[in-house]
C-alpha cells in the first residue's frame, strides 16, 4: 500500500510536466505528421512526392551543412577543452562562452555584416594583403558554416570540457608517467574515455544546426536552402502546410537516425561496462 502511495505521489509530481510536454510537443508532432499525409482532407503521399521532387537538394544540403558544422564544432571544442583541461586560462574560459548569451537573430545580423563583400573581415584582409577587393562569404555555404560554428562551439565545449574535467586525474598522471605528451593524452585517453559525452555534443549540435531558421535566412545562400527555410517558404508564399509538414517529418527522420545510433551506442557502452 505504501509503495502505491509513493508511486501515485511521484506521478502527481511529474504530471504537470507531462501535460506541458503532451500539449506543446507530442500533440503538435502527431498533428504535423497527420497533416503531412493529407491533401484536401484526404490521405495522400503527394506532399512527400513534392518534397523529393522539388526539395531533395535542400534536404541533402541541410544534412551536409549540419555535418560539416558538427565536425568543425567538435574539433574546436576538443581543442579548447584539451587546452583548458591542462591549463587554467581564465580569459579563454570566459571568451568561448560569450556566444551563449547572444540570440541567433543578433548572430545572423552580425555575421551578415562581418562577412559581407565590404564587411569587417574583407576590409581588414584588403588592408593586410593590399588587395583591392575580395568576395564576401555572406550568402554562401562557407559563411553559413562559419556562423553556425561560431554559435554552436560554446554548447559543445561545455559538454566536452565538463567530461574532460570530471575524468579522474589518475589516468592522465599514469599516461604522463609513461611519457605521453598532452596531445597524446587528449587523443588516446580523454577522447576514448569521454565518448558518451562527445556523442551527446555531436547529436545536440547536429539537431540545433538542422533546425535553425534565423541564421540560414540571414547568412545562407538563396539556393539551395536549409529545410527550415524551405518550410517557411511553403507556408508564407503558398500557404502549403502539407508540404511544410512533410519537410518537417523528413527532418524528424534524419535526426531520428542519429538518435537511434546514439541510443545503441549508449546501450553498447553500458553493456561493456557491466561485462
Amino acid at each position: 500500500m505504501r509503495r502505491r502511495k509513493e508511486v501515485l505521489v511521484g506521478f502527481l509530481l511529474i504530471l504537470p510536466a507531462l501535460v506541458i510536454l503532451a500539449v506543446l510537443y507530442i500533440y503538435p508532432l502527431f498533428l504535423s505528421m497527420y497533416m503531412s499525409f493529407t491533401v484536401s482532407n484526404r490521405l495522400s503521399l503527394a506532399n512527400y512526392e513534392k518534397v523529393f521532387d522539388i526539395y531533395w537538394r535542400d534536404v541533402v544540403y541541410s544534412v551536409m551543412i549540419s555535418l560539416i558544422t558538427t565536425f568543425a564544432t567538435l574539433v574546436l571544442s576538443v581543442l579548447i577543452s584539451g587546452y583548458l583541461r591542462f591549463k587554467n586560462w581564465r580569459f579563454l574560459d570566459l571568451m568561448y562562452k560569450l556566444p551563449l548569451f547572444i540570440p541567433f537573430l543578433i548572430v545572423g545580423h552580425a555575421m551578415r555584416v562581418f562577412l559581407a563583400p565590404h564587411g569587417t573581415l574583407n576590409n581588414l584582409l584588403t588592408r593586410i594583403l593590399h588587395i583591392e577587393e575580395l568576395p564576401g562569404l555572406s550568402r554562401s555555404w562557407i559563411g553559413l558554416v562559419w556562423a553556425f560554428v561560431w554559435i554552436m562551439t560554446p554548447y559543445a565545449t561545455l559538454i566536452v570540457l565538463g567530461a574532460f574535467r570530471s575524468l579522474d586525474s589518475a589516468y592522465i598522471e599514469a599516461a604522463q608517467n609513461l611519457g605521453a605528451n598532452k596531445v597524446k593524452i587528449v587523443l588516446d585517453v580523454l577522447l576514448p574515455m569521454c565518448r558518451p559525452s562527445i556523442m551527446v555534443a555531436f547529436i545536440l549540435t547536429f539537431v540545433r544546426t538542422i533546425s535553425s531558421l534565423t541564421i540560414p535566412i540571414m547568412v545562407g545562400p538563396a539556393s539551395p536552402n536549409m529545410i527550415t527555410v524551405s518550410m517557411m517558404f511553403r507556408v508564407n508564399y503558398f500557404n502549403d502546410w502539407g508540404t511544410a509538414n512533410a519537410l518537417g517529418v523528413v527532418s524528424y527522420l534524419i535526426v531520428m537516425v542519429f538518435a537511434i545510433y546514439y541510443l545503441k551506442f549508449m546501450a553498447a557502452e553500458r553493456g561493456g561496462i557491466k561485462a
